[in-house]
């Protein structure tokens, strides 16, 4: 039993991410929306390690994320305003890495299996993200005894993605240049 629990450990982690988003200029009846500052999101998952041998191992995740985004709408006569925009997702990561000591090196994908967005200014600003259902994930992790340290960046590919914009009633589709999303969390691992 005791080879059995140091194969297979479970565990959850948690964390602040970071969205590298670019977008076109969005233009509406009245007014223009720009991409904005970057904003502070979080995340926090539970986690599940299989050790197949000493140096690969398979791992999956139920992860929520709260991804934070900056956008600057201006309109003609009344100024400019900033809208945050919150997507909360819940993905399943499962990836497979390589250990060589305490470090680890580790890539898969991660099924989305909900997700919302929620606006700070509605009327102003709405926006529904059109990504893939399934993003390509990656980074590096520390092992410190059952403590664990993960960076990891998250993208979803798509040849041409979109999404819709909605302001004062009226929706846009806008192109996505880049939507990736960097993390840093710490864990434990039982």
């Amino acid at each position: 039993m005791s080879s059995y629990a140091q194969r297979f450990r479970f565990g959850i982690r948690a964390g602040v991410n970071l969205v590298d988003y670019s977008m076109g200029n969005a233009v509406f009846t009245r007014g223009s929306v720009l991409h904005g500052n970057t904003k502070a999101g979080f995340e926090t998952a539970l986690v599940g390690r299989l050790n197949i041998t000493r140096h690969l191992h398979l791992q999956t995740e139920f992860e929520f994320s709260r991804t934070g985004y900056g956008f600057l709408y201006s309109e003609s006569g009344v100024g400019r305003r900033d809208v945050k925009i919150h997507a909360n997702r819940i993905e399943i990561p499962l990836e497979i890495g390589l250990n060589a000591g305490p470090v680890r090196l580790f890539g898969g994908v991660a099924f989305r299996v909900a997700h919302s967005e929620k606006s700070n200014a509605p009327t102003l600003l709405k926006v529904k993200f059109n990504d893939s259902d399934v993003g390509i994930m990656g980074g590096v992790g520390v092992n410190i005894r059952r403590f664990i340290i993960d960076a990891r960046i998250t993208g979803y590919p798509k040849a041409s993605t979109a999404n819709m914009m909605t302001s004062h009633g009226e929706t846009k589709r806008v192109s996505v240049g880049r939507h990736i999303r960097w993390s840093l969390s710490a864990g434990f691992l039982f």
